[in-house]
Formats: structure tokens, C-alpha cells, sequence
């Protein structure tokens, strides 16, 4: 019924709707300015890297 691209599956407001904050990286810099910010803060922070 489900693979991970049908139907395309949008993580960041999946992790929304479960009260974790989220944002979607499209490129490494953006990846790693997410990532360092999630490193500085208290609690999960999902991070969807686009490839």
C-alpha cells in the first residue's frame, strides 16, 4: 500500500503533528546550519535531508 515515495510523505509536518519540531534541508550548508542548530537546543529536532 505504502512505499516511500507513493504517496510522497512530507516528514517535517509528520514530526509537527507529533509535537517535534522539524525542517527540511535541501542542500549540505543548509543541513549543516540545521544540524548545529538541533545541537544547541533541548529536545528532538528532525531534520529531512533532501538527496
Amino acid at each position: 500500500m505504502l512505499d516511500i515515495g507513493n504517496p510522497d510523505l512530507d516528514w517535517v509536518k509528520l514530526a509537527n503533528g507529533m509535537g517535534v519540531e522539524g525542517a527540511r534541508a535541501k542542500d549540505m550548508e543548509t543541513f549543516a546550519d540545521l544540524f548545529r542548530a538541533a545541537n544547541g537546543r533541548k529536545g528532538p529536532f528532525l531534520i529531512e535531508l533532501v538527496i
